[in-house]
């Protein structure tokens, strides 16, 4: 399904309605009755213009809304990713070898020369970021012994890795968080020009991400308050005023009928899968991502670039999935992790315009938030 060119003035009453009317089915499709139906908060935005920001349903008694927080999974690789492509342009280094960062930095000079890392000199830091590494995805199979219900630390994670057999070079992709972990810890064994130790992989990403964009509401799953100040004189102007709602909760997560589901401790999910955002939020950063002034182009156009084959159409850049269709472009991304699901959708049409959209969920059982963002997005450009 394609959409018609688009523009902000198109969006009208109608179309909100029309939007109400197939997330209402949607949740009725995924909930057996009241009780069960997920809770969901969307944004969407046209040519930079936040055009709609809502909640669907309730948690813990409360309406959602577009400004309530839920756990973002794998959409947080699209800020790490973003984050380590600007230490490379700022001339960052590994602080240990003073080697200087680039997509082509071998991983043996970044953790070590160590005989795993040497064994596979092909590891680069741009086959971490485009998913060809050949890793092997942690949290599908846990360091023996380890308890996937508990905490565990970066340095038995780490460990973990290098006691696998080494892999086989190859261009293939393979989807794994293993290479988003490393990432945030080559970020934290790097320095920027002009810093004597190297910052926390959560600082790089409030920073160089979160601020800039004005993403006022958006942490990390271990914070115990807000980050920001929306008013503080360090934010950057808010791209909407939307964005200035104070006072965001977390919505409470449904894991179905599990009593105990595994790897929700942000140990398991550093780099990958660790954020926790809005959905007016993700429209602040998909505006930011779009606009050179605040992500440089250079930036953007790496992680929305088809770099790994995932299937004859689909590709993924670096924190995103690209895919052409006959009069577009779609980057994506979803995200799954113990309670909820998410997926955010920038598309890009031909003559240069472009939409948003951001679904956010309480829920991990969802299947097709894909599918109900297309449809969004075939109204929008109805």
């Amino acid at each position: 399904m394609t959409a018609a060119p688009v523009h902000a003035q198109s969006w009208s009453a109608a179309k909100s309605a029309q939007i109400d009317q197939i997330v209402a089915h949607f949740r009725e499709l995924n909930g057996a009755d009241e009780a069960t139906l997920p809770s969901l908060s969307l944004s969407i935005g046209i040519d930079g213009r936040l055009v709609a920001a809502k909640g669907y349903g309730s948690s813990d008694g409360k309406p959602v809304t577009g400004n309530t927080l839920y756990e973002i999974g794998s959409i947080t690789k699209q800020f790490t990713a973003a984050a380590a492509l600007e230490m490379i342009r700022s001339g960052a280094v590994v602080g240990h070898s003073g080697t200087k960062l680039s997509l082509a930095t071998p991983l043996s000079a970044v953790f070590g020369d160590g005989q795993y890392w040497k064994a596979q000199p092909w590891l680069t830091v741009g086959r971490l970021l485009t998913m060809r590494s050949n890793l092997p995805n942690f949290t599908r199979r846990p360091p023996d012994g380890a308890d996937p219900w508990q905490p565990i630390s970066d340095s038995a994670l780490f460990h973990d890795i290098e006691t696998q057999p080494p892999s086989e070079q190859s261009d293939d992709f393979d989807y794994s968080n293993t290479n988003y972990f490393l990432l945030a810890e080559l970020m934290e064994q790097s320095l920027q020009p002009g810093q004597t130790r190297p910052q926390t992989y959560h600082d790089l990403l409030r920073r160089r991400i979160f601020e800039p964009a004005g993403m006022a509401n958006t942490r990390f799953i271990d914070d115990q308050q807000a980050t920001f100040d929306p008013d503080a004189s360090t934010l950057s102007a808010p791209i909407s005023a939307a964005l200035k709602v104070q006072s965001a909760t977390l919505a409470l997560p449904d894991y179905g009928r599990r009593l105990r589901p595994a790897f929700t401790h942000p140990d398991w999910l550093k780099g990958s899968a660790d954020a926790v955002s809005t959905a007016l939020d993700l429209f602040a950063w998909d505006k930011a991502l779009m606009d050179p002034k605040i992500v440089p182009a250079a930036v953007r156009d790496a992680m929305l670039s088809g770099q790994a084959r995932v299937s004859p159409t689909l590709y993924y850049g670096m924190g995103w999935f690209y895919e052409e269709k006959d009069d577009s472009t779609v980057f994506s991304h979803s995200g799954s992790v113990p309670g909820y699901t998410s997926y955010n959708e920038i598309v890009r049409q031909k003559d240069g315009r472009w939409f948003c959209v951001s679904i956010l969920s309480n829920s991990d059982q969802l299947d097709g938030l894909d599918d109900l963002a297309n449809s969004i997005g075939y109204i929008i450009g109805e």
